[in-house]
């Protein structure tokens, strides 16, 4: 079923996953040469994909695919990826060890109330994704050569 304008929806959906995936090639490769190591964290994408209102922007983003050319890319040039599990605390569990449990998606910043500090959730979350992904198994230590903070 064509429109007016003669281009099918197949078409139209077809060029649009295959500039997402030019996207997601020259972002990986970037982020891979750029760093020895990456930092992720092992997110449910199928499960997400299951909730209604999340289903389109998750599908769209395409997290999954970049997970995947981020993993190969890195063996491919000797680099290394370092996941954490889905379920680390990365965006409520502040330094000091305060778990925030009434943080929504729809917050930008909350303040800890046992040591004052000031978050940014998506800065706290990568800085907690650096520090879960450098701790040896079973130790709860910090392997040596940690990277520096994440800054906003």
């Amino acid at each position: 079923m064509g429109n007016d304008k003669g281009f099918s929806r197949g078409v139209v959906y077809e060029k649009a996953a295959n500039s997402r995936a030019d996207c997601l090639h020259k972002l990986s490769t970037d982020l891979v040469r750029r760093f020895d190591t990456l930092c992720l964290e092992d997110l449910n994408v199928k499960g997400m994909m299951a909730n209604d209102r999340l289903a389109r922007h998750v599908g769209q983003s395409g997290w999954a695919m970049f997970g995947a050319m981020l993993a190969y890319k890195a063996e491919w040039n000797g680099k290394h990826v370092r996941t954490i599990g889905r379920f680390e605390p990365s965006s409520r569990l502040c330094y000091c060890g305060y778990y925030n449990h009434a943080l929504t998606p729809s917050d930008r910043e909350w303040d800890c109330p046992e040591c004052g500090r000031q978050h940014v959730p998506v800065v706290l979350a990568a800085n907690n994704i650096r520090r879960f992904a450098y701790r040896k198994p079973n130790t709860g230590r910090d392997t040596p050569g940690e990277p520096v903070e994440v800054s906003a």
